[in-house]
C-alpha cells in the first residue's frame, strides 16, 4: 500500500511516538484506551523494523534517538528509573549496538560483584573444576556441567585436558583453556553430522533438525546448548553461531504476536519454496492451468 519512502516517513513517526510516550512517563500510568494505543502503536513500529532488519528500506541511523544520550540512561538505569527500564524493554534499536553491549557488560560486572563471583583482596570466587578427555569433549562437558547451579554456571569454571594418552595437558592461562573449550564444545554440538541442528540450502543457518529425537536425551542436550551459549554471551566470548531468522523468532516469542507471519520467515527456511509461492500468489491466468498439487518428501534417517 505505501512507496518505500513513505514507509521511512511512517517509521520516523512511530519510532519518535513510542519513544515520546515512554520516555515522558505516559506509559508508565497508562491504562485503558491509552495503553491500548501505545502496545497498537508499538506493534506496527516493530513490524517496520523488523521488516528492515531483514532487508533495509530505511537510511543508516533511522532508528536511533540523536537527543538520547546513552550516559544519561545509564545513569537512569542505575536508579532503577522505570522510564529507563522500559525503553529497554520495549525499544532497545533507539539506542546504538556498542552502548547496548557496553551496558550489558557493565550489568554482568555488577551482578558478578553481587554474587561474589569476581576476585578481591579479601575474597576469593568459589572455583569449579572439570576435566574433559580431548577424545570425548562433548560427553564429559555435558555430564560435569549440565548439573551446576545457576551462580555456579556464572562462576569461574577451570577445565584441564586430558590427552588420548590419558595425560594432563598444560593449561598455559585458565581462561584461555575455558574459551578452547566452550569454542570446541559449541563446534561440535552445532555440527550437523550430529543431528541436534541442521542448516538451511543455501546460506546454511542453524535451526533444531526435525530428527534430534535419535539421541535419547536430545531435550537435555538443547537445554545444555543454551547454557553453553548462555555462558560465551555471559563472558564476553564471541561463538561464530549462524541462526536461521526464522528459528530466532521462535526464541524472541514472536511467532505469539498477532503481527507475526510464518510467510514472512519462509525464505530463511526455503528460499526457492517462497519465490515459487510468490509466483503463484501473482500469477495473472488460470492457476488450474499450472496442474499443482502441494505436496512434501521428508528423509528420515535415509528413508523417504
Amino acid at each position: 500500500s505505501f512507496k518505500l519512502e513513505e514507509l521511512v516517513t511512517i517509521s520516523s513517526f512511530l519510532n519518535s511516538f513510542v519513544f515520546k510516550m515512554i520516555w515522558d512517563g505516559i506509559v508508565e500510568n497508562a491504562r485503558g484506551e491509552t495503553l491500548e494505543l501505545f502496545h497498537s502503536v508499538h506493534g506496527w513500529l516493530m513490524v517496520l523494523y523488523e521488516r528492515d532488519c531483514r532487508r533495509r528500506f530505511a537510511p543508516d541511523d533511522h532508528w536511533l534517538r540523536k537527543d538520547l544520550k546513552p550516559s544519561v540512561l545509564f545513569q537512569e538505569l542505575d536508579k532503577d528509573k522505570k522510564r529507563a527500564q522500559l525503553l529497554l524493554q520495549y525499544i532497545p534499536h533507539v539506542i546504538p549496538h556498542k552502548n547496548r553491549v557496553l551496558l550489558f557488560r557493565n550489568m554482568v560486572t555488577k551482578e558478578k560483584e553481587k554474587l561474589g563471583l569476581v576476585e578481591t583482596s579479601s575474597a576469593s570466587p568459589h572455583v569449579t573444576h572439570i576435566t574433559i578427555r580431548r577424545s570425548r569433549m562433548l560427553e564429559d562437558g555435558y555430564e560435569q556441567l549440565r548439573q551446576l547451579s545457576q551462580n555456579a554456571m556464572k562462576g569461574v569454571i577451570r577445565v584441564k585436558f586430558v590427552n588420548d594418552l590419558g595425560v594432563d595437558e598444560a593449561g598455559i592461562d585458565q581462561d584461555g583453556v575455558f574459551k578452547e573449550f566452550l569454542e570446541e564444545i559449541i563446534k561440535k554440538v552445532f555440527d550437523p553430522a550430529l543431528n541436534l541442528f541442521k542448516t538451511t540450502s543455501g546460506d546454511e543457518r542453524l535451526y533444531p533438525s526435525p530428527t534430534s529425537y535419535i539421541h535419547e536425551n536430545y531435550l537435555q542436550l538443547f537445554e545444555f546448548v543454551g547454557k553453553m551459549l548462555g555462558k560465551a554471551v555471559y563472558e564476553g566470548i564471541v561463538v561464530d553461531v549462524p541462526f536461521a531468522s526464522f528459528f530466532l523468532s521462535q526464541l524472541l516469542g514472536h511467532h505469539h504476536s498477532v503481527f507475526y507471519s510464518s510467510v514472512d520467515e519462509l525464505p530463511s527456511l526455503d528460499s526457492e519454496f517462497y519465490k515459487n509461492l510468490t509466483s503463484i500468489k501473482r500469477y495473472d491466468g488460470d492457476i488450474s492451468d499450472l496442474g499443482l498439487t502441494l505436496s512434501y518428501d521428508e528423509d528420515v534417517m535415509g528413508q523417504v
